[in-house]
């Protein structure tokens, strides 16, 4: 249970935690009471206790996503720096990281290379920070995309948490994307292992991809598995964006990703619509001018973003 609490005690307390995040870790508090204790017991380890609220569900509201990057950096340095002698003793238990490093891509792709030499690209607005355990290898994954080459090592398994799954690999390829409303995990080369921890959810459930399979994890819903092009998944490697005959409901989240001014749907009518095509992503602005003239929709500017309603209704 201490791997689970010393995660907690980096996301909770990081700025680019979401509600999303903050209500799993309620949950989680909620699920056993032994829970807030071992996350307490955990922070004051950190020595990090006096920066923190005094209770761990109460919670500060998040800091804007944009300032996210330099203060995680910070908070994870002051982590290391702060617990001393402490840090070594924890590294050799496995309760905490020897190795923290945070990674961002802000308005380009981004390709990193990770202590354990595993490669890993990042799409635009993507931040992941990596710990590296005696015993395991761990990337904190949040409203964002990544393609994951990782360096096979059966002694330290490599796991992702995302929004609402977490995946399990010892060395493969694979693409994540993540949001609060869903996480979707292709996987191109080997097989990893999806699992989903709801704290007691009836939903709760495991899955293992093979090549071409795709796992999408919806909260409040069953775990759906299905097939894909995992070429068309990672095409944003080389700046496009592939729609197989999508929902606007669904592809939006993947276009907003590139604009500066997101879209959102006036109400779920206009979400049913399907669109496809293959878009290159330095151009998506062009599509979405295009609109009108491709679906019986129009735009209309609302609270910083461009609501899209179905042509003839307000």
């Amino acid at each position: 249970m201490s791997e689970i609490s010393a995660d907690w005690c980096i996301r909770v307390h990081s700025d680019e935690c979401t509600d999303a995040e903050r209500e799993a870790f309620r949950r989680w508090c909620d699920a056993d009471p032994s829970h807030a204790e071992e996350y307490a017991a955990m922070c004051r380890i950190w020595q990090v206790s006096d920066q923190l609220p005094p209770s761990p569900i109460k919670l500060a509201p998040p800091v804007r996503r944009h300032h996210r990057g330099v203060a995680l950096l910070a908070r994870a340095a002051l982590i290391v720096m702060a617990s001393g002698g402490l840090w070594g003793v924890g590294w050799s238990v496995g309760a905490l990281p020897g190795s923290v490093r945070y990674y961002m891509a802000e308005d380009a792709r981004r390709e990193v290379l990770l202590p354990d030499r595993s490669q890993v690209d990042l799409n635009r607005r993507t931040a992941i920070l990596y710990l590296g355990y005696s015993d395991r290898r761990r990337v904190l994954l949040s409203d964002g995309e990544a393609y994951f080459d990782v360096q096979r090592d059966v002694e330290r398994p490599f796991v992702i948490r995302a929004d609402n799954a977490n995946v399990r690999v010892t060395g493969t390829h694979f693409n994540v994307w993540t949001a609060s409303e869903r996480t979707t995990v292709t996987v191109s080369q080997g097989s990893v292992l999806v699992s989903r921890d709801d704290g007691g959810s009836a939903y709760n459930q495991s899955a293992e991809l093979t090549p071409g399979m795709q796992a999408v994890v919806i909260p409040n819903r069953p775990l759906q598995l299905g097939r894909a092009d995992p070429a068309s998944v990672a095409a944003w490697r080389k700046g496009r964006l592939m729609l197989d005959d999508v929902s606007l409901r669904d592809a939006l989240p993947l276009i907003n990703r590139y604009l500066d001014q997101p879209l959102r749907l006036a109400d779920r009518e206009v979400g049913d619509l399907r669109i496809g095509g293959i878009y290159e992503t330095a151009e998506l602005g062009q599509l979405v001018g295009a609109l009108p003239q491709i679906l019986p929709v129009t735009l209309r500017q609302a609270d910083g973003a461009l609501l899209l309603s179905r042509r003839g209704s307000f």
